[in-house]
């Protein structure tokens, strides 16, 4: 697992790019069971997010996760923050796109 460079901003889609590596990802709480928690992406795919063990569970709607990918739709957590309960995700979206597009080494 790589953990060296800058975590990249990802949605649904971009997730199997970085399996093995760190990323960054925000997501729409859709439902947790205390030890794993369902996202919304930003570009309405869903995500399984392994919760780091002792850490407090989020505690708003919106949630930025930097965590491991483990697969396409999986990731585990190294730790989060609270996003709040408004979020627009439409943009958010938009800059994950630019991210790892044409503008990808003004953040990398």
């Amino acid at each position: 697992m790589d953990t060296s460079a800058p975590s990249p901003r990802v949605n649904g889609e971009l997730m199997g790019r970085f399996v093995g590596k760190k990323v960054l990802l925000v997501g729409k709480n859709e439902g947790s069971d205390g030890s794993t928690m369902t996202v919304r992406t930003p570009d309405e795919k869903t995500v399984t997010v392994q919760l780091a063990p002792g850490s407090p569970a989020p505690a708003t709607a919106f949630v930025e996760f930097e965590g491991i990918v483990d697969a396409a739709a999986a990731m585990t957590e190294t730790s989060h923050v609270d996003f709040g309960d408004n979020f627009d995700m439409y943009t958010y979206n938009e800059l994950t796109k630019e991210a790892n597009g044409r503008s990808q080494a003004l953040f990398m």
